[in-house]
């Protein structure tokens, strides 16, 4: 696993637009629920979005 890594918040990704379509997901709550704590939803931070460029 060579090469950069784009870290924010609760998401790890070798890839820009991977990494802004997982947040975009999150945001839509399009994952799925921890069993037994299907009740919970913990919002993105409100912080600014990763930059693109290292």
């Amino acid at each position: 696993m060579d090469g950069p890594r784009y870290i924010w918040w609760n998401f790890v990704a070798s890839n820009y637009d991977l990494l802004m379509a997982n947040i975009e997901r999150w945001q839509k709550n399009e994952f799925p629920t921890v069993p037994e704590d299907e009740e919970e939803f913990i919002p993105l931070p409100d912080r600014a979005l990763p930059a693109k460029e290292f």
